[in-house]
């Protein structure tokens, strides 16, 4: 059934990765090296004439397994009557997430620093969202577990 507490944590899981294009996730400053925001979708330079620049294809993979992600929130919704493979795909999305939070950090963050010699700022909503997503997605997990235990235990009474 729709009607159940799992789908509202998994549209909110999906909702949190739809809203990870409008925020920032870090942001580089420093007063003569410039100014930058990185995105999902890319890295901004709030400056008129960037002192380095990169290119369209960088967060290609940011952007694909945060649709990924998407998919697999609002598919895990759809999958209401396979509860087992709802359980298998919210793990494997929190598994997608766990992995974008690391690329995140050790790749993205690291790359950037070493390119524009600027420490990231994390004290964004942006940063804040892939753990947002991770926490519901194990509450959705966890309420379609008991939801399969509840029809086992059902099933084992008949």
């Amino acid at each position: 059934m729709l009607q159940r507490i799992q789908t509202v944590y998994l549209a909110i899981a999906a909702l949190a990765c739809i809203l990870m294009f409008f925020f920032p996730l870090a942001s580089f400053y420093h007063e003569l090296n410039g100014n930058y925001k990185f995105f999902i979708y890319g890295l901004r330079s709030m400056d008129p004439e960037p002192q380095v620049t990169f290119s369209v294809y960088f967060t290609i993979p940011l952007i694909f397994m945060v649709i990924a992600s998407f998919i697999f929130s609002v598919s895990t919704i759809l999958l209401f009557k396979n509860r087992p493979l709802q359980i298998r795909l919210c793990s494997f999305n929190m598994l997608t997430n766990v992995v974008l939070v690391m690329v995140i950090f050790f790749f993205y963050a690291t790359k950037i620093k070493t390119m524009t010699l600027i420490e990231p700022e994390y004290n964004y909503t942006g940063m804040v969202l892939p753990l947002v997503s991770i926490l519901f997605l194990m509450l959705a997990n966890q309420a379609i577990r008991k939801d399969e235990k509840l029809v086992k235990s059902v099933d084992r009474l008949r």
